[in-house]
């Protein structure tokens, strides 16, 4: 947001109409008296060493209902709510990023797919692979993969973002210690049509998600003006470094074999038929705790995730709960999140078939960050 705001007029708007000369009359009598008050105060201030400006209260009326029109415009969307079309920054993610098509459509956010291969059949995350055709392709024994999109994926959406009049566009993605998204990213940025700033966001799910949320808000500008592409991937930045991630998977076979989880630590995570409680720490998994059952791990990843909204304080997070066939579940963390802590909103998304093909069904995650 600029440093300053538009600059007064110079001079007070004119009155309006009223009722008669004697109102005209008692109206200027009123001007009068209030700027001789105000040069009186102005005088005695310029004596005390302080420079005053007298802010004519027309101007002051006009600037406060631009911002009350400013606040309403950057407020979530509600259902029915229209986003701006062609806004000067174009926030662009991935499908890990656990968005709904109705929650990038709301935001004006492009999500740009990552690739899932089940033996020798290739599919596109949240394409044509939802998260219960995932689950199939597990329950039947086939062995999934994931891999990054190509630079010419990006490249795709860049172009459609200055086709659409984008000045620029801020790209937002995966944890590069989890994927090699960002870094295809960088590479079609180099070649894209306009400026795009590319940012990592040393997160996933709605970590992610909630990052890219943030870029979508800070994009739509502020009463002053609209946004760039620096304060927008700014946004974005901070609220993804500000994720705390907590989750739970029925077995860490998935995320040994995809190379997200040590073998070391996954054998450690099993051992004496404990239960891992993992965090998503700078962008990196790791163990975090053990636990013996099922209902354990819920409660303790609602123990996580409830401190960590009162130490940063409920009106100043975003919280989420994601899963994989588990809604009834998530649902009731969900609820109990929200019981708890005294948050508006806990959204519960089930991840997409990338994370879910290295978490497997029955996962269950928690995520807190600002907002």
């Amino acid at each position: 947001m600029p440093d300053g705001a538009d600059a007064p007029p110079t001079a007070p708007d004119a009155p309006e109409s009223g009722g008669g000369a004697g109102a005209g009359r008692g109206a200027a009598a009123g001007r009068g008296a209030a700027a001789e008050r105000g040069v009186a105060a102005g005088r005695g201030a310029a004596r005390a060493g302080l420079r005053v400006a007298v802010v004519p209260p027309a101007w002051a009326e006009r600037v406060a209902r631009r911002l009350r029109r400013g606040a309403r415009a950057v407020a979530d969307p509600g259902p029915g709510d229209a986003v701006p079309a062609a806004p000067r920054v174009v926030v662009v993610t991935d499908s890990t990023s656990c968005l709904t098509p109705a929650d990038a459509a709301a935001w004006g956010i492009d999500v740009v797919p990552l690739d899932v291969a089940a033996d020798a059949e290739r599919f596109r995350d949240g394409v044509d692979l939802s998260p219960g055709d995932l689950a199939a392709l597990l329950a039947s024994g086939r062995r999934v993969t994931t891999s990054q999109p190509p630079p010419a994926a990006f490249t795709t959406a860049y172009e459609a973002a200055a086709a659409r009049g984008a000045a620029e566009v801020v790209s937002v993605h995966l944890s590069g210690e989890l994927s090699g998204t960002v870094r295809a990213a960088g590479l079609a940025a180099q070649l894209a049509p306009l400026p795009v700033h590319v940012v990592d966001s040393r997160s996933a799910g709605l970590g992610l998600g909630f990052a890219a949320l943030a870029a979508a808000e800070a994009a739509r500008g502020t009463v002053w003006g609209p946004a760039d592409g620096e304060s927008v991937a700014g946004a974005a930045e901070q609220v993804g470094r500000s994720t705390a991630a907590w989750f739970v998977v029925d077995s860490l076979d998935h995320l040994r074999r995809g190379g997200r989880l040590s073998a070391a630590a996954a054998a450690f995570g099993n051992v004496l038929g404990l239960r891992p409680v993992l965090a998503l720490h700078d962008g990196k998994i790791e163990v975090a705790e053990r636990v013996r059952t099922r209902r354990a791990a819920r409660d303790r990843l609602h123990a996580l995730a409830l401190a960590e909204v009162e130490r940063r304080g409920a009106r100043a997070v975003r919280v989420g709960v994601q899963h994989l066939g588990r809604a009834e579940v998530a649902a009731e963390v969900a609820e109990r999140l929200r019981s708890a802590a005294g948050v508006d909103e806990v959204l519960v998304r089930e991840v997409g078939a990338v994370l879910g093909g290295h978490l497997g069904v029955g996962a269950l995650a928690v995520t807190v960050t600002d907002r």
